[in-house]
């Protein structure tokens, strides 16, 4: 039986007349699995490959400058610069097979340079992911990558939805948006669950007040954006994030307690107009057509789009229509079946999982959902793994594998299985769980109370 003994005179009694052990040496810390936070970590180098990358990020949320080739070509320079072994993890092996079976469509397409173009696009977007899992090495650039993407995206596009909203009052049909690949509001919200996500780990693992605090309030603003958006599916991503928290969190109480007070404070400057679109949300009925959901009926023609692109994958299950070629194949399919104007034209089938099965078939959405499944074993081993030894880190990789669960569930209602968004946040989850498996959340000298040493030290 397993015998406590409490305070210093019961130990001594346990000891009986044993002379006093001799004073312990300062214990040194050691890179091990599991290794206590003050191990000796390499610091920032701001090379040409990390100041690429950010310069990148920059570009695509800003379209400030047309120079995201020259930088990728440049992180791709700075990554080789920086020397050691280049690595191929699990999600670009699937990556790189499902676009493989992507090509495969040049043998069904009906207009090769569409598909040639998407197949260029989406082989550019398998570098970038190359370039980026092999120039983020350590901690310190993790760091480093993370704040600067967060400050990025304050920048663009949140500051200018929160102008659009507060200041300048140019929403669309009261639904805040900002420009380029962020003017749709269900996308802009879509886009908003990743950094949700990193902000939140930053704020739980940052050992820095300002940076840990500015995590914190980007939690607060990024749910504040969320809600201004009004999308049915991001409000319906944060509900089943929050279950999971119930599930996963090592601390049920005091996350769920921060987040209803986040939430809860967005809320209350949101309009009301956000609960009456989620209240229509209990009127879908495939029966009616989902013409009860909303005044607006975007439903309707949104379920429109979807029967188009569902009954393209039922006539070509294997290849699909090739890549890039759905917009086109439903101009046809929409004039064939006189659908309503509203749902006519090239549209897009505002469903990643539809418009990858309509042009690569059902083998290219299953290698697709491959790439995510990949992401969510190697977050699931790695928190495991750190579990009881970094509870910090292992509830940062919750609330980055909640946020990018969300992001699944709102790509049923919109598209983005062709975008870099989604493929950096990818990547960079898959980075934060493979970094902060062999080593802690970078913290900088000057964060430190004591001298690593003395803080070992038994007195």
């Amino acid at each position: 039986m397993r015998q406590s003994i409490r305070g210093w005179r019961s130990a001594r009694a346990v000891r009986g007349d044993a002379p006093p052990p001799a004073r312990a040496q300062v214990l040194v810390s050691t890179p091990m699995e599991g290794a206590l936070p003050y191990i000796h970590q390499k610091p920032f180098r701001l090379g040409l490959g990390m100041a690429a990358f950010v310069f990148y990020l920059w570009i695509v949320h800003s379209y400030k400058l047309e120079a995201g080739d020259i930088a990728i070509l440049a992180v791709g320079v700075g990554t080789l610069i920086k020397g050691g072994t280049l690595r191929v993890p699990g999600i670009l092996v699937a990556f790189g097979v499902f676009v493989l079976w992507a090509a495969l469509g040049l043998a069904v397409t009906e207009s090769n340079p569409i598909t040639l173009f998407a197949l260029y696009s989406l082989a550019k977007l398998w570098i970038i992911s190359f370039f980026i899992v092999n120039v983020v090495r350590n901690a310190a650039d993790l760091r480093f990558v993370i704040i600067a993407w967060l400050g990025i995206y304050a920048l663009y596009p949140i500051r200018g939805a929160l102008y659009n909203q507060f200041i300048c009052h140019c929403t669309t049909f009261g639904r805040v948006s900002w420009n380029f690949i962020f003017e749709n509001p269900n996308d802009l919200a879509s886009f908003t669950l990743i950094p949700l996500g990193l902000a939140a780990a930053v704020a739980t693992v940052e050992r820095v007040k300002f940076w840990r605090w500015c995590g914190l309030a980007g939690v607060a603003v990024l749910a504040l954006i969320i809600m201004l958006t009004q999308s049915r599916g991001a409000m319906l991503a944060i509900g089943a994030g929050t279950l999971m928290l119930v599930v996963t969190s090592q601390r049920r109480g005091r996350d769920l307690t921060v987040l209803a007070l986040l939430l809860g404070g967005a809320a209350l400057v949101a309009p009301k107009d956000v609960w009456r679109r989620l209240a229509g949300l209990s009127n879908i009925s495939v029966e009616k057509g989902m013409r009860d959901v909303d005044p607006e009926n975007s439903a309707t023609s949104r379920w429109m789009i979807w029967q188009v692109a569902a009954a393209t994958v039922q006539r070509k299950p294997l290849l699909g229509v090739g890549a890039g070629m759905m917009p086109v194949t439903h101009r046809y399919e929409a004039m064939l079946l006189n659908l309503p104007s509203t749902a006519r034209g090239e549209r897009d089938t505002h469903s990643t999982y539809l418009r990858i099965a309509a042009e690569l078939g059902v083998p290219g959405l299953l290698l697709y959902l491959s790439i995510w499944g990949a992401l969510f074993w190697h977050l699931r081993r790695v928190r495991k793994r750190i579990k009881h030894v970094r509870p910090r880190e292992h509830q940062a990789l919750v609330f980055i594998e909640v946020s990018m669960l969300g992001f699944m569930i709102t790509s049923i209602f919109g598209t983005y299985g062709w975008l870099a968004f989604t493929y950096v946040g990818i990547t960079v989850s898959w980075l934060t769980a493979a970094i902060l498996e062999h080593e802690p959340w970078y913290v900088p000298q000057k964060a430190l109370a004591v001298p690593p040493q003395q803080s070992f030290a038994r007195r």
